[in-house]
C-alpha cells in the first residue's frame, strides 16, 4: 500500500543514488588514462567486475557492462593508441602446405521406376 513513509523513502532513496558519468567523453578521458593498467590488471586475473568494483569504490561509479563496452568499444576505433599485447601463434609452420581430403564419392540414387497402370474395368 502506499503510504507518506513509503514515498520518503523511495524519495530518500533516489537522492542517496551516485552519480552517472557525465558523458561517454569522461569515461573515453578516463580509459585513456588507465587503459594500460586494466589491461594488467585483467592479465592478472581481474575480471571486469572486478575492476568496475574497484573503480566505483576509489569514487567513480561505473557499471560492469557500461565497462566492457567501452573497453570493447575502444578497441574497434582506429587510431587509438593502447598497450600492447602479446600475440600468441596459432598456426602450422608455413612450410607444410595444407591438405585436402578428397570429397567422398556418391553414386546418385536410381532413377525412378515407372509405376505400372491398372487396366480399367467395363
Amino acid at each position: 500500500m502506499l503510504s507518506e513513509d513509503l514515498i520518503a523513502k523511495i524519495g530518500n532513496s533516489l537522492d542517496a543514488m551516485p552519480p552517472k558519468p557525465a558523458s561517454r567523453r569522461e569515461l573515453d578521458l578516463l580509459l585513456t588514462s588507465i587503459e594500460a593498467k586494466i589491461r594488467a590488471a585483467q592479465e592478472r586475473g581481474a575480471t571486469y567486475a572486478d575492476i568496475a568494483k574497484q573503480i566505483s569504490e576509489s569514487g567513480y561509479q561505473i557499471k560492469t557492462s557500461t565497462l566492457r563496452v567501452a573497453l570493447q568499444r575502444r578497441k574497434k576505433e582506429p587510431g587509438v593508441k593502447r598497450a600492447a599485447r602479446r600475440s600468441v601463434t596459432r598456426s602450422a609452420p608455413k612450410s607444410t602446405p595444407p591438405t585436402k581430403t578428397p570429397a567422398p564419392s556418391v553414386t546418385p540414387p536410381a532413377a525412378p521406376q515407372p509405376i505400372p497402370k491398372k487396366p480399367e474395368h467395363a
